[in-house]
């Protein structure tokens, strides 16, 4: 299942995608956001599938075709985002480039910030920056939407939390960075807003790179 939201209001309007790409349905029925459905994913979910199963046999008359422009991040703001670096070549490289060295602790513990969130970057719109001589640079991430995790639980245990999964455009301010981390004090003005991508799929629709409840994705070198 592919969910998405138009650009209206603060936290957009809720649509159904189908597989395809090709048209959408809102469902001011089931959800009038995203964020109202993941407070009631119980309820929700079946509602939406049902939704998804009858576009997808092209049984909604009044869906409408799919355009990338029309829609802003699945969550145009959030409660919060966390972000963590699951590649440890990446962090070194990061490291090494504003003349930081590699903490032992970090083939241990995960490097995790908690990034900007109460605003979310449309997918296809500008990213705006005071001056481009602070030096900005895109990493395409994986995202993951997940409900109330309890304190505690096992990295096996968290992953039936995880209810839709994204590509998300981290955005970072390379020329901020150095001086920023040296207060001592964390990530803000060197990591404004990012983006996600224009729909949010539940893990069952990634196929093959969805399996045993983890998500396998091809490495690079």
């Amino acid at each position: 299942m592919k969910l998405g939201s138009l650009k209206e209001g603060r936290d957009g309007k809720l649509v159904v995608v189908n597989t395809a790409l090709s048209h959408y349905v809102v469902v001011p029925d089931i959800a009038d956001t995203l964020q109202q459905a993941l407070e009631h994913w119980k309820e929700a979910e079946p509602k939406l599938r049902d939704v998804a199963k009858r576009l997808e046999a092209g049984e909604i008359e009044h869906a409408k075709p799919y355009d990338a422009a029309l829609f802003h991040s699945p969550l145009p703001r959030a409660f919060q985002i966390l972000d963590g670096s699951a590649y440890l070549y990446h962090v070194e490289l990061v490291r090494k480039a504003r003349g930081a060295e590699m903490p032992p602790e970090f083939l241990e513990d995960p490097l995790m910030y908690q990034a900007v969130s109460d605003t979310v970057i449309p997918p296809l719109d500008d990213v705006i920056v005071p001056d481009e001589s602070f030096g900005i640079d895109y990493e395409a991430e994986v995202a993951v939407i997940v409900d109330d995790v309890p304190m505690g639980v096992s990295p096996k245990q968290a992953l039936n939390h995880i209810k839709l999964v994204m590509i998300m455009n981290d955005v970072s301010l390379r020329g901020l960075i150095p001086q920023e981390l040296g207060k001592g004090f964390g990530f803000l003005q060197s990591k404004p807003p990012s983006a996600f991508s224009p729909v949010a799929v539940t893990p069952d629709a990634l196929g093959d790179a969805w399996k045993d409840g983890k998500l396998h994705l091809p490495l690079y070198s």
